[in-house]
């Protein structure tokens, strides 16, 4: 299978290739469509010259993908905020008082509030009302005047927007980086009696299609499936995690099973492949590949509405929808085309989805299954049907985590070493699960679902839930903590690449591509080991405590007050696993650290520093030390002078006041994140 020979493959790479530019790369917006005009025309005309030549014309093939990469660098700029003269970001020269917004998606609550990320869609301020747009996260404080809000509610709160909280600690999950990945710059924390509902609602498809799934959730909850069994079905058939416990969700995860839990093209392709069993008849009639495909496309599209409409299962169904007329057409190279043809449609749509985990795996996921598990099945035929069904599972299995392995790594650290099994077991009781299940909702709708039918399929849920458990117990398979950063992650998928194009055409100069793919790995994998050999010198952030690291190759000798086990820590597990660290030692905070890179003077509560011809490179205050910062700065003159998270927040403010006027450096690690002093060049 040539299948770098297919256009809309090529089309898609040169697309995301630059989608990517154009979000890394300033771009003048001017200049950027009348250059992409320019080359429309000049694609025009290549092509028509094209028609009347006898051999392919690289010329009109320079054109297209020069036409196509620009595409992808127009779509990624027309959709970034910052080039919106309507959104909200670019209007911030007003003086506003309140918004008016729409609540859009109910997100996963915690302690202290109830999030929503919300549409902003007017800005009211004394001398005018201006329309807006763009998305925000939305918290709102939990209290006793509690407020039931919905997707598609309109609302009118205080005009407060904040930036969404800087990532304080290296290593950690970027969670303001990841909202702007979903094209939401700020954040807005309400009470609620700052809010006022105002009567008319927004009922878009979107908000329909949550109040259905909410009024199924309020009808299976009268049901006599329990609560754990339950939030399961939630999560499996209407895309809502949030009533899974913590430890069910984590033995989810060490079993290798966790996608299961989020509605996604594994669900969706699942549906897919029972509807097509299902209607397997219909092959046998004059039209009945038409019938039996609009019957597949609009079934899924039911199972989406079920599930809420939710972005990933709406990108999920737009992808399975394209794969299903491909299936139809019997051809793999049909399944993999229309792969393609959605993932090309889909980008143009929104661009950012290409930044979206679930996006990523559900892709490369599907890639693999079309491209590897037919070879992979082949090396072996068992002769038994039962054999053979089982090693198909596992095979698919197989493929399907050879394409997210590398993902997987770079992104949660983590290989469950019996996910064969898992997926051996769990894949065959999903299909029933979901089968099952859509056929109990459909019961519990119509107020004629039995009891016994109930408690079966709760039973079976809970059956999987001890299996689950049961495999996620054996932690010596679980293999933790690994560190994988990006170059190791883009040139591991360029070797797996090159190793498909070698397993369906074996030639010289696929050989050489994979030889070279091999190298390219081999050097990341170098890369990294010199990268995290560079010295460096830490300070964390961490409210009311002090933790300086001190990394020397693979070690790390920490000084920290914590009182719990640092393995507990998950700031050190996550700076652990980025450079790369197998071994931590433990040390009291002195009070003069003499480092390869400078010298510090740790000042803490006692106050005390007068140390006689010592003169510190940097100065850490933490406890809170009752210190005249500006006699200190004269008397010792640093270069920096570091405030911990172990001080309060008062003392901070006065310290930082008092470096200004001195025209001293001050980093306060609660505002500017950790301190890093590193040797790397």
């Amino acid at each position: 299978m040539q299948f770098l020979n297919f256009t809309i493959i090529k089309i898609t790479i040169f697309l995301i290739l630059g989608i990517i530019t154009g979000f890394s790369v300033e771009t003048p917006g001017i200049s950027l469509f009348i250059f992409l005009g320019f080359l429309l025309l000049i694609f025009c005309l290549a092509f028509l010259r094209a028609r009347k030549q006898l051999f392919d014309d690289i010329f009109f093939g320079i054109c297209t993908w020069s036409l196509i990469f620009t595409l992808g660098v127009a779509v990624a700029y027309l959709h970034q905020p910052k080039n919106q003269p309507k959104h909200y970001i670019n209007l911030e020269n007003t003086e506003p008082e309140i918004i008016q917004i729409r609540i859009t998606e109910s997100l996963k609550p915690n302690l202290y509030n109830e999030p929503y990320l919300a549409e902003i869609e007017r800005i009211f301020s004394e001398e005018s009302i201006i329309s807006a747009k763009g998305k925000i996260l939305l918290s709102i404080s939990k209290d006793s005047l509690h407020k039931e809000l919905a997707p598609g509610m309109k609302i009118i709160v205080p005009y407060k927007l904040t930036n969404i909280t800087e990532l304080l600690n290296p290593y950690r999950f970027n969670y303001r980086n990841y909202m702007q990945k979903q094209r939401v710059e700020k954040q807005l924390q309400v009470s609620n009696s700052e809010i006022h509902i105002l009567p008319d609602k927004t009922e878009s498809p979107v908000s329909l299609a949550s109040n259905f799934r909410e009024r199924i959730i309020r009808k299976l909850s009268e049901t006599k499936i329990k609560k754990n069994e339950l939030a399961i079905m939630q999560a499996l058939l209407l895309g809502q995690r949030q009533e899974i416990s913590r430890e069910i969700y984590e033995e989810y995860a060490a079993a290798g099973a966790i996608h299961i839990l989020a509605v996604s093209g594994l669900h969706v392709g699942i549906i897919l492949l029972i509807l097509n069993w299902l209607f397997k008849p219909l092959n046998y009639f004059k039209n009945g590949l038409i019938v039996k495909t609009l019957l597949l496309i609009s079934l899924m599209w039911g199972f989406a509405v079920l599930a809420g409409l939710s972005p990933s299962v709406v990108r999920a169904v737009t992808m399975f929808s394209f794969i299903a007329i491909g299936m139809q057409m019997r051809r793999k190279t049909s399944v993999l085309n229309s792969l393609f043809i959605s993932l090309f449609i889909l980008l143009l749509i929104n661009p950012y989805f290409i930044f979206q985990v679930g996006f990523q795996l559900s892709y490369l996921a599907v890639f693999a299954i079309v491209t590897i598990q037919p070879k992979l099945f082949k090396l072996w035929q068992p002769r038994f049907k039962i054999t053979k069904y089982f090693w198909g599972l596992m095979s698919v299995s197989i493929a399907a985590q050879i394409g997210v392995l590398p993902l997987s790594l770079f992104y949660f650290h983590q290989f469950p070493g019996l996910f064969f099994l898992s997926n051996l077991v769990v894949l065959p009781v999903l299909g029933i699960i979901l089968g099952l299940g859509i056929l109990i909702i459909l019961l519990a709708l119509l107020n004629f679902l039995p009891d016994l039918l109930a408690q079966t399929y709760g039973k079976l849920i809970s059956l999987m839930n001890q299996f689950i458990s049961w495999v996620a117990g054996k932690e010596e398979f679980v293999f933790r903590d690994i560190h994988f950063n990006i170059w190791q992650n883009l040139s591991a998928y360029l070797l797996f690449f090159f190793f498909i194009l070698l397993i369906y055409q074996k030639s010289f100069r696929n050989l050489v591509f994979f030889l070279c793919g091999i190298l390219l790995f081999q050097g990341s994998m170098f890369y990294s080991k010199v990268h995290n050999s560079f010295q460096e010198s830490i300070v964390f952030h961490k409210p009311r405590k002090t933790i300086i690291g001190i990394q020397k190759d693979k070690k790390l000798i920490l000084h920290h007050n914590l009182e719990d086990e640092i393995q507990q820590e998950i700031r050190l597990k996550d700076y652990k696993t980025g450079r790369d660290i197998h071994q931590i030692e433990e040390e009291d905070i002195p009070d003069v650290l003499a480092l390869s890179e400078a010298s510090v003077l740790i000042i803490d509560s006692s106050s005390v520093y007068q140390l006689k011809d010592f003169r510190p490179d940097l100065v850490l205050l933490r406890d809170s030390p009752k210190v005249n910062l500006e006699r200190l700065i004269k008397h010792l003159n640093p270069e920096i002078i570091i405030a911990d998270g172990s001080n309060y927040h008062s003392y901070v403010a006065r310290w930082a006041e008092t470096a200004r006027k001195q025209k001293a450096r001050f980093h306060h690690t609660g505002k500017n994140g950790a301190f890093r002093i590193s040797t790397e060049p």
